[in-house]
């Protein structure tokens, strides 16, 4: 018997274990009026979806991959911060852009594809913004990376398969 849904969404699925690119994935589709993400199992014993998982016993432990796609999404999106429209034509990408208060941008591009990509975004507001890019993926946590440039009002991504890359403008 399939597990009662309410508008669409199957709950006992939806209490599966999630990886660090299902979370980053859930946060793509976040509705656009949405103005944070609650998440309550920060820390847990045995496998469970908590972001963090105690050894039991002892003080050792492990923080997983589905700990940095909010991370990602929360260390450079700020409070205050508006949801602006990007085009993309590419599905393999899911992309969002965040305009913070302080006027830098955010770009978190979710790289749903196994090989790498590359994507160009027009700039608007100037082209002397500078970009600093991070990747999370199986080895990378929000790790800087040389993977952004800009020519004129035109910024080039290098996107690493199945990553979850973010890139700030100031």
């Amino acid at each position: 018997m399939a597990a009662p849904a309410r508008s669409g969404i199957d709950f006992r699925a939806a209490l599966q274990p999630i990886d660090g690119f299902g979370f980053s994935t859930a946060f793509q589709r976040a509705d656009l009026h949405a103005n944070a993400y609650v998440y309550w199992t920060g820390a847990s014993l045995g496998a469970t979806r908590g972001l963090i998982r105690l050894a039991d016993p002892g003080d050792d432990y492990r923080v997983f991959k589905r700990c940095w796609a909010p991370a990602a999404f929360s260390r450079f999106i700020r409070p205050g911060a508006v949801r602006v429209p990007v085009t993309n034509a590419d599905p393999a990408l899911k992309i969002t852009a965040f305009r913070n208060a302080d006027g830098s941008r955010v770009i978190e591009i979710l790289n749903t594809a196994t090989t790498e990509s590359s994507a160009d975004f027009s700039l608007r507001g100037g082209h002397d913004r500078h970009p600093d890019g991070y990747v999370t993926d199986e080895t990378r946590s929000i790790t800087p990376s040389d993977i952004v440039s800009t020519h004129g009002t035109t910024l080039t991504a290098t996107l690493a398969p199945r990553a979850l890359t973010t890139i700030v403008l100031d």
